[in-house]
């Protein structure tokens, strides 16, 4: 174990495995009433738009029944070319979100009914698909054409579980183990992190080695004599590493040893972090890419391994990498200071499959990096600031965000991009504004969400 890990055990120690660290020495006060009356109002309409993409609604008003309260991620007008394909799609992570974001805000039943969905979803080897229907049965075990797992999906479905689960343990200790519900979403948590635990790379001679690989099928984007991008399918084992996938895998396993005390999750999180700080590239000041199946570093700088990466490097113990990051961050990824950042700093044509698609119209993928604004992507960061105590810098970019909402949903994109990113009206974008606000003027949440000694 590493000094930063032993340092981090110590603590955890002293207040207790299943008890969140508070104190961290900002809190509402630190916002002016106006201002967080304003962000409470964006917060209470994003949540009411989340509740209104729960199945059944008025999009899928009879969903299968084992996916009965998963939350669908779009919301497409019925015009659309793409509605017959996309209206009842519910991506997994999506779902992870909005549970977050319910729990965050005391819907405590809300929260239980998209876990429950979510561990309905579960497949034999503990993964859950990236995304399924909700309207019918694809994709299934006998039938999924076109159908990915991704272990960040898988990651993040497992952490919803986690957080729910340590938010309840501070009014009931023992939820996890004395009640039936609780003793479902436990279960569910750590199949997601057995499956995780199951793709790490073990050889110690693979530039992989304690990395989780990346899922399975592959969608990507395919530009035809047209011009425009099509997604092509194959079934296959993905052994690419991605930096974010492992982030979110990092988070998954520290929260459930927190939670259960077991041990094997605080090792698989040391491992992951003392793995990840080797994709640090000290020339751009930022976790890369990932890996490839052939050891070559995958050296596209994402915005998520700035926002998040440092979230995890923060809580992991690499303060002065984390605190470098967001700043290269700010110049790197954000669109001419309006608060606004976008996914890529590079070519989008490099992208190897890590985004969900979107394949239905848009514009065709050029080789220039497009001014798009990424709410997800942009709120990610404001939550970033937040854990550095940037609290001006956080706030100024939650209400660029908060400002574009319509009905209390952000889009997903604001520009499309065929087999990409969507505009369409996005429960990610909009569940990340409510974990951010959450975030900034709620202690409590603030010091359960990827929080840091």
């Amino acid at each position: 174990m590493n000094g930063r890990m032993f340092g981090i055990l110590a603590l955890f120690i002293m207040c207790g495995a299943v008890m969140p660290l508070m104190g961290h020495d900002m809190g509402s006060a630190d916002v002016d009433a106006v201002t967080a009356d304003r962000l409470r109002g964006y917060c209470e309409s994003a949540v009411e738009w989340l509740l209104g993409q729960k199945v059944p609604n008025g999009t899928v008003a009879d969903p299968i029944p084992w996916r009965r309260n998963l939350v669908i991620s779009y919301r497409i007008p019925e015009e659309d070319p793409a509605y017959p394909y996309l209206m009842g799609r519910a991506y997994v992570y999506d779902s992870a979100l909005a549970a977050i974001a319910f729990a965050m805000t005391d819907r405590n039943r809300e929260a239980e009914e998209v876990l429950l969905a979510l561990s309905r979803q579960l497949r034999p080897d503990g993964s859950v698909w990236f995304g399924v229907n909700a309207h019918d049965e694809w994709p299934s075990e006998e039938e999924y054409t076109g159908a990915t797992v991704r272990s960040g999906a898988s990651a993040w479905a497992g952490y919803a579980a986690t957080f729910y689960l340590r938010k309840k343990a501070l009014d009931i200790p023992d939820f996890h183990r004395d009640d039936r519900t609780g003793r479902r979403i436990l279960f569910f948590a750590e199949k997601a992190a057995q499956h995780l635990l199951n793709l790490q790379v073990n050889d110690v001679r693979d530039p992989r080695y304690g990395l989780v690989t990346g899922g399975m099928g592959r969608c990507a984007p395919d530009t035809g004599g047209d011009g425009m991008a099509a997604p092509v399918y194959s079934d296959e084992k993905i052994e690419w590493v991605s930096t974010e996938h492992n982030i979110d895998a990092y988070f998954l396993f520290r929260d459930l040893w927190m939670l259960t005390g077991d041990e094997i999750y605080l090792r698989a999180a040391d491992l992951t972090a003392r793995r990840l700080i080797r994709l640090w590239d000290d020339e751009h000041r930022q976790l890369i890419q990932g890996i490839q199946e052939d050891g070559r570093r995958d050296t596209q700088l994402p915005l998520d391994t700035s926002s998040w990466g440092s979230m995890m490097l923060r809580a992991a113990g690499y303060t002065e990498q984390a605190d470098q990051t967001l700043t290269a961050g700010l110049s790197r990824f954000q669109i001419e200071e309006s608060g606004r950042f976008r996914p890529y700093a590079d070519d989008l044509g490099r992208l190897n499959g890590n985004i969900s698609p979107v394949p239905y119209g848009g514009r065709e993928i050029s080789g220039e990096p497009p001014d798009i604004g990424w709410p997800e992507g942009s709120l990610g960061m404001a939550v970033a600031m937040i854990k550095a105590g940037r609290l001006k810098e956080a706030i100024r970019i939650i209400e660029a965000a908060g400002a574009c909402a319509v009905d209390g949903a952000l889009r997903y994109a604001s520009t499309e991009i065929s087999g990409q990113f969507s505009t369409y009206p996005s429960v990610a974008s909009t569940a990340w504004l409510v974990i951010a606000v959450e975030n900034l003027l709620d202690p409590e949440d603030r010091d359960l969400f990827w929080e840091y000694p």
